[in-house]
This record gives structure tokens, sequence and C-alpha cells, in this order.
């Protein structure tokens, strides 16, 4: 108990100097925190498990490509906004060759949160790495999800002066590009072509900045092959974010182990440098007892981890 005392009465004094409905979300972010308490180390090490079941709309088809579907899930705001609906788009990691877009189960609270407080998550697919596509194909994709938003934001009440990505590992590398990259770039769908690519916040956790700096050695065997068939100085010149970085990126928040043995925490902390050379607002957030899989995390530090995202989004959000 005495681990979370200090934080939690950290965001007491921290109240103090929000407006209402400041003090309000943050009070609910507190309140879920402290109910979940000694499950979230286990929650954060956990991405992958049963999904959360309650979606307002499943398998949606943003695009197609070939006989591929691609979908996405919406999970529709619980708040009446007064304009619309500020928007949260999720991207699944796991090693660009497994994974879906399932929220998992054990996020739902935190889910829940956001949504009470009128955003709208979105949990989007792309093509997996076991077909022929390459990283082009995948972060088109991305950029596809967020052109797909700005088409349909009269008919879900998509607010899109106010969408943001969430997302772990490789989909943070994905998710990077597609936010740094400009609107012309990676086209794929010609249908939605025409439409902007603009977010205003990203959040990574864990994700490779130096595609040439991985530690593949540790990835799965499947993945190690396929990447054994690549130029992997080509690739990490072409599809490293730390090579999209210039002035006026989206405000991203770094999330990153000091300790973690497949990505290097360098490539974060070289990520966080060059986007302050280049006059961009990054955060960087170093946690110290937890691997790439956010395995073995500390309460104290979960609490933190927790804290941050939620409030990075609140803050960035115009809600």
């Amino acid at each position: 108990m005495k681990k979370i005392i200090l934080p939690l009465f950290l965001l007491l004094i921290f109240f103090i100097t929000l407006s209402y409905d400041s003090i309000r979300f943050y009070f609910n972010i507190t309140k879920e925190i402290i109910n979940l308490n000694s499950n979230l180390a286990v929650i954060a090490s956990n991405f992958y498990t049963e999904p959360t079941s309650e979606v307002s709309y499943k398998d949606v088809v943003y695009k197609s490509r070939g006989n591929l579907d691609l979908t996405l899930d919406i999970y529709s705001p619980k708040k009446t906004n007064k304009g619309a609906s500020p928007v949260i788009i999720y991207v699944f990691g796991d090693s660009w060759m497994y994974g879906n877009k399932n929220l998992p189960s054990e996020l739902s609270p935190i889910i829940e949160i956001l949504r009470n407080e009128g955003f709208t998550i979105i949990s989007t697919s792309y093509e997996l790495l076991k077909t022929d596509a390459i990283f082009d194909k995948q972060i088109s994709d991305i950029k596809d999800t967020i052109r797909w938003i700005y088409k349909n934001k009269d008919i879900y009440n998509f607010d899109t002066d106010n969408i943001g990505i969430v997302s772990p590992s490789a989909g943070s590398q994905l998710s990077m590009i597609a936010a740094f990259s400009d609107n012309n770039m990676f086209i794929d769908d010609l249908s939605l072509a025409s439409y902007p690519s603009n977010i205003s916040y990203v959040v990574d956790l864990f994700g490779p900045t130096e595609l040439s700096k991985i530690n593949i050695s540790l990835a799965p065997t499947e993945v190690a092959e396929k990447f054994d068939t690549y130029d992997i100085e080509n690739i990490s010149e072409l599809y490293s974010p730390i090579n999209y970085v210039k002035e006026d990126l989206p405000n991203t928040l770094i999330i990153h182990s000091i300790v973690d043995t497949i990505v290097p925490y360098s490539s974060s902390l070289k990520l966080f440098n060059e986007s302050k050379n280049n006059n961009n607002n990054f955060e960087l957030l170093s946690l110290e007892t937890c691997t790439h899989y956010l395995e073995n995390l500390s309460t104290k530090e979960a609490i933190t981890l927790y804290f941050k995202i939620l409030s990075f989004i609140y803050k960035n959000s115009k809600n």
C-alpha cells in the first residue's frame, strides 16, 4: 500500500491547479487506478488476451486490397458531447506478423473512462507481414484509417481536429511514420486519397524508431526469418520513424523501459532529442522495471504509466 501513497498524494496536489472539468476527469482516472491497484502490473503486461465484448460497430470495412478486407472496430462515446467526439485510434503491435485489432478486456476500465468522457475509440487492422506485404502497405493502412475517419466524420460524429493514436511496439513504429509523414505519402486506396491524414498526438509505447537497432535474435523465429530476407539497412532507412522527424510534428509521448532488450531505449532517447532539435513538443517517460512486453512492471510504475497516458490524452484533446 505504501508504494502507491506517494504517487497518489502527488496527483491530489496536481488537482489544485485544474479547472472543474479537469478535476473531475483526473479524479475519475485516480479512482479507477485505485480500484485496479494490484492488478495494474498484470493488466499492463497482458495486451493480447480475451477481447472486450462491447463494440458499437464491429468489423467496419475501411478499405479493400484485392480479396482482403481491412476492418476497424468503433467504440462510441457514452457521454453526449456538445460537439463532435474526439477520436483515439488504437494500433496493435506484436511483431508486425501477429495480433489483431481486438482490444484486451483487461483495459476495459480505462477505455470506459475515456468513453464516459466523450471519446470515440477506434481499433484498426492492417495487413500482416505474413503475406508479401512490407511496411509501406502497413503504414498506408494506418494512414487510410485516418483518411477514412475524415471521410466519415459526419456519419459517426468524429472530431477530425482531435485525433490521436495510441500503439505499442511494432504498431507504434507504423503509427509514428503514419503520423509524421506528409498527407500525400503512403497512398493506397484512391477513394481515400483526397482526404487528409493529420492527427493531434501520438502515444508511443516501446516503438522501434531505428529498425536496424532491433535485437532481432530475440524475436519469434518467423519474424527473424522474415527480416533475414530484407536489406536491413535499406529497410531501416525507409521505415524508421527517426528519419521522418521534422518541424511541426504531432505532440508525442514516448514511453520506453531502460532495460528493454529487444528495442533499445537509446533509440527512443535519440528520437526524443532529435524532436527537440526540430522544436517539437515530445515527452519521454522512462520506465525502469519492465521488459519490452511490460512484464515485471512494478505497481508504482504502472500507476505512473496509466496516469501519464490518460493525462497526456486529456491535455492534448480539445473536448
